[in-house]
């Protein structure tokens, strides 16, 4: 996927691509996609929808909107966050090149209808998969598709959650994994934990 295609697809879902995120030591993408395997016990937060609810659509990007504010994924005033993005070529069937990007979220927006639809928050109409954090990586926020349920969660300080935690250490220790992607994973872990 190239700048042009990702300024065009973030577009329909109402999001301003705002580069590439160079924060050092963020938390690996392929890591922050496990919220949905976190627990209630790790402070763990659901909104569903029921696939077949009228308003479908309505409330899901209400529902989004409600956590994304509520959880401070938003930050301040500019509404910006990350976004993780598969930089990968499709066509090519290659392995996975997961990186964040920031984006900031315009006035008008439709996360769960036309960003999931373009392919690139989801796989297709109301399959909604993504994943997001905050600039201050104090949440992830993951978009969902159960059997007759689609949803949002949020997690918050990732860095104290051990199944996380866990994951990132055989990322960093596992000699398949990608030079680039141990890295960020040692960098990771070596830092000093989130104030919440």
């Amino acid at each position: 996927m190239n700048e042009t295609q990702l300024t065009a697809s973030l577009a329909q879902a109402g999001l301003r691509y705002c580069g590439p995120d160079r924060t050092f030591g963020a938390l690996p993408v392929k890591a922050a996609w496990l919220a949905v395997s976190c627990r209630r016990e790790d402070g763990r937060r659901d909104l569903v929808v029921d696939k077949e609810d009228a308003q479908l659509l309505a409330n899901a990007n209400a529902a989004w909107f409600r956590l994304a504010s509520e959880s401070g994924l938003l930050g301040g005033g500019d509404r910006m966050f990350l976004l993780g993005v598969d930089f990968a070529d499709a066509d090519a069937g290659s392995v996975p090149d997961l990186r964040w990007i920031r984006v900031q979220l315009m006035e008008e927006w439709d996360v769960m209808g036309a960003g999931v639809t373009s392919g690139l928050l989801g796989s297709g109409a109301f399959c909604p998969e993504f994943v997001m954090l905050s600039l201050d990586e104090t949440v992830v926020l993951r978009g969902t598709t159960w059997d007759r349920r689609i949803g949002v969660l949020t997690v918050p300080n990732p860095d104290r959650v051990q199944l996380i935690r866990t994951y990132v250490e055989r990322l960093a220790i596992n000699p398949r994994t990608a030079p680039a992607e141990r890295t960020i994973a040692e960098n990771w872990l070596t830092r000093p934990p989130k104030d919440s």
